[in-house]
């Protein structure tokens, strides 16, 4: 997919954004978030993204969100080795500007949404999230062991994944959560979405003129 021009001007005015060893960081923000909270479990609430608490003067939430763990068992080794392996293949095909500004256009979306609409956040899940959609879209061939047999493209899960995030929030969820979820994933619509409509508008021309 090709990206938006707007990214490669901005990638030649403000090289500064670039985030050196973001996989390393998100990574050792994890380990200290679960050290953290190991030793004193009354951490993870403060650690949440509570929009009344940042209001309060709280202003630490809006980082430490992404210092809770994705889960507190030995699913932890898998799930970052998932995620620097994630970003490792990202920082190959886009270089460290693309990879930081997706990370930071993520972010800030998630504390706006959060801030704006009054959404708690409790999970970094969501920002990884945008980034294994990026991943199916770049890789869209590539095949992983479901259960460590049945090869499955990767587009596939993506696609899995965003259907039951999406429904899962529109029917069992409020109409915040959803608006919440859509304003999230903000960094994977400005860099994927004009390709998706430019694929989306070939694909309706094409069955037009099939007819």
């Amino acid at each position: 997919m090709i990206l938006p021009e707007w990214i490669l001007k901005l990638e030649q005015k403000a090289a500064w954004l670039r985030i050196p060893f973001l996989g390393y960081l998100l990574i050792l923000a994890q380990l200290l978030g679960l050290f953290l909270i190991y030793k004193n479990p009354d951490l993870e609430i403060r650690f949440y993204l509570d929009p009344k608490a940042v209001f309060q003067g709280e202003i630490w939430r809006v980082f430490t969100f992404m210092f809770i763990p994705l889960t507190k068992d030995f699913l932890s080794i898998f799930l970052w080795w998932f995620l620097y392996y994630i970003l490792k293949s990202l920082k190959k095909q886009w270089g460290n500007f693309k990879l930081s500004l997706y990370f930071l256009i993520g972010w800030l979306g998630v504390v706006l949404s959060s801030l704006i609409l009054g959404v708690k956040v409790d999970s970094f899940l969501l920002l990884l999230s945008t980034f294994f959609f990026a991943i199916a879209s770049l890789n869209q061939t590539y095949e992983v062991l479901f259960f460590f047999i049945l090869p499955i493209k990767i587009k596939w899960i993506a696609i899995f994944f965003a259907i039951v995030l999406f429904l899962q929030q529109t029917f069992f969820g409020s109409w915040l959560y959803t608006f919440h979820l859509l304003i999230s994933c903000s960094n994977y619509f400005l860099f994927f979405g004009p390709s998706i409509f430019r694929f989306l508008k070939r694909e309706v021309q094409s069955r037009r003129q099939g007819v």
